[in-house]
């Protein structure tokens, strides 16, 4: 009945064109429920990047988010996946080894339903009893679209619906260093993933824990020498005198800053850290050794794509860079 109720206020507010706010045509989209004159209200949202995010504030009505992600010519159909976000995340790179847990979880002010045939499919309900954050769907016939239902307000406080996506070819006939995978990488797929990842660097695995909210496993990485790091957000700033447990500060293309003597010896003497994911699947876990980690952003977070042991890469790096072949310059 809920299902069927939802189908009715929506298909309405559509049919009679209910003005809730302005159309996107953009990989984010950012708006407020307080435009709606109505709670029968529907957005309509296109989305034409393969990845994006979507803040929803004072949610009111409803959003209709309509996917069409670039493919190639022959590819049709795709997998969407959707987190919803109910903590800020914290910096890609930290000092302490503190798990992600840095705020209370807030409760989701919405629901989420994909667009079938002749119904909507749920997706996400704050009281769905799943804790999983992470939700995936596929298109049909090419076609994919999510409709994103307020919560009834409950009281004046501010609330704000605020998620990622990521839309991928159901098909992969060519690697994508931006989808973790279990296999080991081949050695193109090794120097492909180094040219383009989003964090490079040498590291050792100190700790392993599932996370059943994001449906990963989350390895903690002690970093021995950073390669590259380029940030999603920039940390808010700290004072120079930084607190054992605050995270590091740290510059796009990982210019690590160094300010005063005082605080370079003390940062010195700390181990840089970073959280990298891997699929649940994998049974990935902290073992001994170094790896050259590359690891892409995916939803906010970094998803691992090829970790070899070093001595195998600097193997590898020797080879390409002596023969002129790699696609950049490569190092360890």
């Amino acid at each position: 009945m809920e299902t069927r109720r939802l189908f009715w206020t929506v298909f309405l507010g559509v049919l009679c064109r209910v003005k809730a706010g302005m159309m996107g045509d953009q990989c984010d989209w950012t708006g407020s429920g307080l435009t709606s004159t109505t709670e029968r209200g529907v957005t309509p949202v296109y989305l034409r990047c393969r990845e994006g995010s979507i803040s929803w504030v004072y949610p009111r009505g409803a959003l209709r988010l309509l996917f069409r992600p670039p493919l190639p010519s022959d590819e049709r159909d795709f997998k969407v996946c959707v987190r919803v976000i109910r903590r800020p995340d914290p910096p890609d790179l930290f000092l302490s080894l503190r798990l992600n847990d840095t705020e209370v979880a807030e409760r989701f002010p919405a629901r989420l339903f994909v667009e079938g045939a002749r119904r909507l499919v749920p997706l996400y309900a704050p009281n769905d009893g799943d804790p999983r954050e992470l939700r995936c769907f596929r298109s049909r016939h090419g076609r994919a679209a999510l409709y994103v239902e307020a919560e009834p307000e409950d009281g004046p406080q501010k609330r704000k619906a605020t998620f990622k996506y990521e839309a991928r070819p159901l098909v992969r006939r060519h690697y994508d260093p931006s989808t973790a995978d279990c296999r080991p990488c081949t050695e193109s797929e090794l120097e492909l993933a180094f040219c383009t990842s989003d964090l490079v660097s040498r590291g050792v695995i100190v700790m392993s824990e599932a996370r059943a909210d994001l449906d990963t496993t989350q390895l903690t990485l002690r970093l021995t020498k950073l390669i590259r790091a380029t940030s999603g957000e920039e940390p808010k700033d700290k004072p120079d005198d930084l607190a054992e447990d605050d995270y590091y500060r740290y510059d796009v293309d990982n210019t690590l800053e160094r300010t005063t003597h005082r605080s370079h010896a003390r940062r010195k003497a700390r181990s840089l850290h970073a959280h990298v994911h891997v699929s649940s699947v994998c049974g990935a876990a902290a073992g001994a050794g170094e790896f050259l980690v590359m690891a892409r952003r995916r939803l906010g977070r970094y998803s691992l794509v090829c970790a070899p042991r070093i001595d195998d890469w600097a193997e590898l790096v020797k080879r390409r860079n002596a023969d002129g072949t790699a696609h950049c310059q490569l190092q360890h």
